[in-house]
């Protein structure tokens, strides 16, 4: 019994030794894996490009109200009935196209009657010519008679009364040539007159034939064939626009207005219009459909105002350009693009590699060992799908992610993968909108 104790013992001890044997091979073991370096992260399939420099176009959009160079009220001259409107509204109108027929017959009446007078006037003219012929004769020969007897009368030759008579006689042929020369100042008077009022006859008379006084297009009646027009408040009958040319009007901040200034001198500001929202079919017999297109006029500047406005810091302008089509209408919501010259070498960057956080926006730079950083950026325009980048945070050169933006994340390893923004596993966004994690 006493051996099979001891063997008992010895086999215990044995498997105790094989257990702790166990146990540091274990843990041997277990101290190796832990030296052993971690698994390195997965790379990301992102797109990149490199930073490139272009010269871009400078311009700027303002919103803008469309104005006719001239806008004219046709009014009813003459009181009177409105005896046709040849004219239909909405027309094109020349200078001096008939709009409207006001009834001429008081004003025919009142031209025969001043032409009358004014052959009364002729007659009574030619009567105190002859008048005033008859005093004069009459006047020489009482002045003659005086002459031979003034001389006399102290000889005794002619009676002092007889000389009296002879004074009398001048003296009444004197009053006489008076008389006929006020007569005839009347009658020239009355002859002045005469023509007068046939002028005003004649002008009240043309004043019922209503013609357009301008090139454009004539807009709706106010009164229609039997109306009483031109007194009473109801003179205004129509208006006839200038369509071409026509004006864009805007304001502009006034920071503006040094560089559109020495742009405009030197001959190198280009102006465009473009009328806002207007994307219908112009071609005839087919039905409205968006094109996406607005009609767009080449333009000039006209007009900067004189003071600047306080309570916006704007300034008023204007830019004058053709319209044949008449397309561009008074009132017409469009915009004015301004051209400044071109920005040379500006630093352009894909608006698919912009994101945003907050107010901010940013671009995800790759380092020299693949992996990104996010860097702000200061935008200064838009053109076409590109972002004009100030000077001072990327350069030309820099690598950029474009595709794979929203999976990045600041000190991520990215690889090359064209596909990577085409990829609908890839969560790759192109909006400017999007806000990758961390920075």
């Amino acid at each position: 019994m006493h051996h099979s104790i001891s063997a008992l013992v010895r086999t215990a001890a044995s498997r105790t030794c094989v257990i702790t044997s166990l146990a540091a091979l274990a843990a041997l073991l277990s101290c190796r894996r832990a030296e052993q370096p971690p698994a390195a992260p997965p790379t990301i399939a992102v797109r990149t490009e490199s930073v490139g420099t272009q010269d871009i176009p400078l311009s700027y959009e303002f919103p803008a109200t469309i104005q006719s160079p001239r806008t004219t009220d046709i009014n009813a001259r003459v009181p009177g009935w409105l005896e046709k409107q040849v004219t239909p509204d909405g027309a094109r109108v020349t200078d001096g196209k008939v709009l409207y027929m006001i009834d001429p017959s008081q004003y025919q009446i009142a031209l025969e009657a001043a032409e009358a007078k004014l052959a009364q006037a002729k007659a009574q003219e030619e009567v105190a010519k002859a008048r005033l012929d008859t005093a004069n004769a009459q006047r020489t020969y009482a002045q003659s008679t005086y002459d031979r007897n003034k001389d006399l009368v102290a000889s005794g030759a002619v009676s002092q009364e007889r000389f009296d008579q002879i004074t009398a006689q001048l003296a009444e042929a004197k009053a006489a040539v008076e008389q006929a020369n006020a007569d005839m100042a009347s009658a020239k008077a009355n002859e002045l007159a005469a023509t007068a009022d046939i002028k005003n006859a004649n002008l009240n008379l043309s004043y019922c034939t209503v013609t357009s006084s301008l090139n454009g297009l004539l807009g709706a009646s106010k009164y229609y064939e039997g109306s009483l027009v031109g007194e009473g408040g109801k003179q205004l009958l129509n208006t006839v626009v200038q369509t071409d040319p026509m004006w864009a009007a805007f304001s502009p901040s006034a920071n503006y207005l040094p560089v559109m200034i020495a742009n405009q001198n030197a001959g190198t500001l280009a102006a465009r219009v473009r009328l806002a929202g207007a994307s219908s079919s112009a071609q005839p017999s087919t039905p409205l459909r968006n094109t996406g297109e607005s009609p767009v006029k080449d333009a000039r500047l006209v007009f900067i105002d004189s003071t600047v406005t306080g309570s916006s810091d704007t300034v008023l302008m204007r830019v004058e350009f053709a319209n044949p089509e008449t397309v561009f209408r008074p009132g017409a919501y469009a915009m004015v693009e301004i051209g400044l010259g071109t920005q040379k070498d500006a630093i352009i960057v894909p608006e698919e590699a912009v994101f945003a956080r907050q107010t901010e926006l940013f671009v995800w730079r790759v380092k020299q060992d693949d992996t990104v950083e996010s860097i702000r950026i200061d935008a200064v325009s838009k053109y076409e799908d590109s972002i004009v980048v100030a000077p001072g945070t990327i350069a030309k050169g820099d690598r950029i992610v474009v595709g794979g933006v929203a999976k990045l994340k600041a000190g991520a390893k990215i690889r090359e993968a064209k596909d990577a923004s085409a990829s609908p596993s890839s969560g790759t966004s192109s909006s400017a909108s999007s806000k990758p994690e961390g920075k």
